[in-house]
């Protein structure tokens, strides 16, 4: 039989196959060789606790499986290759010989144009056979349904660590995704992975699994996934998954404001303790400062009490918000928080390259965590989040108000108007008389707009009229 060579243009199902088993055999391989590597304790020592795994290679000991593994790819890849090569050649493959071991580039650049286009049904088919823990084959899993809301979950999570390939991130993600009917947001860089992600409470808790088998995010704990009622039906937009230079858009070079250097991490206890003596302690209230780096829109629906809410509306305004209020942080313990701790992770180290600050602490596992610990604590209102169900609540207080009557109201909107984008507090009684745009000047303007049969491009008035960077006195 004549051996398969690679002609120009797009793969040939033979040699789809073909890059499948060698990048599964290359796994297999690469998976033997990190075991092989593993150091066993003594046995006659009995210890009273079992003994963290360690593994041992080059003379270097590792103490965590993301370590182990990436020593044995950046200095045992031909080793993989050549195991790999070994496992395929014992193989029993009547329909196929290889003979070009293609590159992970290719392989990774091909599964890239078929998750995007979401085309060629047989190559997703060779895709699901890659059988790995990170991966898995969920073919005869009742995944339920995605959409149901009553016993659906939407996981919120991050993760910042050295990632040498996000696209390769990015293919496994959405593949991973897509198999187990989820939808949400998932950002990959250099940086590491941001995700927001909603489907059945038995999906979820599979690509959970899934993600924590992952060579580069095998130490995390259950711990660090948010969990929330939901499902895959808020998001509107389906699956996004992308490649982007921050994990958050902050709008600063990583290699400026590392989250190596972000702010000492305090427990959800820490955190509570900390603030309560905030509230009860006049000196503390000269040396200490609690600073909300959200958005406005979402301090404006729930907030710790005592807490500086920046008016800002981006998070990439925090380097200028830190830049214009030097002042107002010098010499100051500043305990930073947000929605889950990812926005603090950059937003602290920002601060803490300042040089003013006397410390900078943030609040670990964000807002969403202190709730689960706390929901009738210091925070109150609702927690805002990045999907359509706009907000998560705490406890029964409502904070917000209506933008027209100034009735107590929490439950966010879309401008009704064509043109804005803002979100709207606008209170039953008040939608219904027709109050339904960001303010009075916007719905004016789309009516006027209307009326000559233009669409108005203008930025509303609320808009243009808010300060950029607030000065905190």
């Amino acid at each position: 039989m004549a051996p398969v060579t690679e002609a120009k243009g797009s793969p040939t199902p033979r040699v789809q196959k073909a890059r499948v088993l060698r990048q599964l055999a290359k796994k297999q391989a690469f998976g033997q060789l990190v075991k092989s590597c593993e150091l066993h304790p003594d046995v006659s020592q009995q210890p009273t606790c079992p003994a963290a795994k360690k593994w041992n290679c080059c003379g270097e000991t590792f103490d965590s499986m993301a370590d182990i593994c990436k020593h044995v790819s950046l200095h045992h890849h031909n080793k993989v290759e050549e195991e790999a090569t070994k496992l395929l050649s014992s193989l029993h493959m009547s329909d196929i010989e290889i003979t070009e071991q293609p590159r992970t580039s290719d392989l990774v650049e091909d599964m890239s144009k078929d998750s995007k286009k979401q085309k060629s049904e047989e190559g997703n088919k060779s895709q699901e056979s890659e059988e790995v823990a990170w991966l898995p084959d969920v073919s005869n899993v009742d995944l339920g349904d995605p959409n149901d809301e009553r016993s659906g979950l939407v996981t919120l999570f991050y993760k910042y660590c050295e990632v040498e390939r996000p696209e390769e991130l990015e293919v496994w993600q959405r593949d991973l995704c897509t198999r187990l009917k989820l939808t949400g947001k998932v950002r990959v860089s250099t940086e590491g992975i941001n995700a927001t992600v909603g489907g059945s409470s038995q999906a979820v808790h599979l690509y959970i699994q899934a993600v924590r088998e992952h060579p580069l995010f095998c130490h995390m704990t259950t711990q660090e996934f948010k969990l929330s009622p939901g499902s895959a039906r808020h998001f509107h937009g389906g699956l996004k998954v992308g490649v982007y230079q921050e994990l958050v858009p902050m709008g600063v070079d990583p290699a400026c404001a590392s989250y190596k250097e972000a702010g000492v991490h305090l427990s959800v206890d820490e955190f509570h303790e900390r603030l309560e003596r905030h509230l009860q302690t006049e000196d503390d209230k000269d040396r200490t400062v609690f600073v909300d780096c959200r958005n406005f829109y979402e301090s404006r629906i729930g907030h710790f009490l005592g807490a500086v809410a920046p008016d800002i509306r981006k998070f990439s305004y925090w380097p200028e918000y830190v830049d214009k209020n030097t002042e107002f942080f010098q010499d100051k313990t500043v305990v930073m928080f947000c929605t889950g701790g990812i926005r603090c992770e950059k937003g602290s180290a920002y601060l803490k390259s300042k040089g003013v600050c006397k410390d900078v602490l943030q609040l670990e596992g964000g807002i969403h965590k202190y709730m689960e610990k706390y929901p009738n604590g210091y925070f109150r209102g609702k927690l805002f989040v990045f999907d359509d169900r706009y907000a998560i609540p705490a406890n029964s207080d409502i904070v917000g108000r209506c933008f027209y009557c100034k009735e107590a109201w929490d439950e966010y909107k879309p401008c009704s108007s064509a043109h804005c984008h803002q979100l709207v507090l606008s209170c039953d009684r008040c939608t219904a008389a027709g109050w339904t745009t960001c303010c009075r000047d916007c719905q004016l303007q789309a009516a006027g707009a209307s009326a000559r049969g233009v669409r108005c491009r203008e930025e509303c008035a609320c808009t243009k009229g808010r300060r950029r960077i607030p000065v905190e006195v």
